[in-house]
């Protein structure tokens, strides 16, 4: 009886961490804003929590560059690890790199024709991140026909953003007020 459950109880054991280490993202969303669901207090997933299915997403879309499902959940996971609440600096190196992946990836499966609700969600929390990361004073940083460009950049990310804000609000009416208070209303500094 006592080899039963040992037995059961090391299996149960063997499950949860299986469970844990390579399991994609869970989402949800809490007034319009889709976020991964992390155990605990904590918005941002730890740190290598999610490098397993990174790399299986990435040889996915290395096999089948239109699949959907792969970019969304590998845009999430470069969106989950790049936002402000992981990188609250504007600077921060491979931020502004990675978000533009995440960029391409969740416009490629929208523009595929995916379906799902929180990929339009994902979508225009990109372009806001993006937006954000434009927001530090550069011009230190750059020369000005680099600043020129990024504040080409900056705008289409603002239209783009907003637009997409737009479109979340007709269509979730009852988080419309959320979503329009998300709107991009500052401007690029320089």
């Amino acid at each position: 009886m006592k080899n039963k459950t040992i037995i059961t109880t090391l299996i149960f054991i063997f499950c949860l961490a299986v469970k844990s280490h390579g399991q994609l993202p869970m989402t949800k969303t809490v007034f319009g804003q889709l976020s991964t669901v992390e155990d605990g207090m904590l918005q941002v997933p730890p740190k290598d929590k999610y490098t397993k299915v990174a790399d299986s997403l990435d040889k996915n879309l290395q096999k089948d560059k239109n699949d959907t499902f792969s970019l969304f959940n590998r845009s999430l996971i470069y969106y989950a690890y790049n936002q402000m609440l992981a990188q609250p600096y504007q600077c921060t190196k491979g931020t502004l790199e990675n978000l533009t992946r995440a960029k391409t990836q969740i416009e490629k499966a929208v523009k595929i024709g995916m379906q799902d609700f929180r990929a339009r969600q994902l979508r225009a929390q990109i372009y806001s991140e993006l937006c954000y990361r434009f927001t530090n004073d550069e011009s230190w940083m750059f020369s000005k026909v680099h600043m020129t460009s990024r504040k080409e950049l900056f705008d289409n990310y603002k239209v783009l953003a907003n637009r997409y804000i737009d479109e979340l609000a007709m269509q979730d009416k009852n988080n419309a007020y959320q979503y329009t208070k998300r709107k991009i209303s500052f401007t690029y500094k320089l």
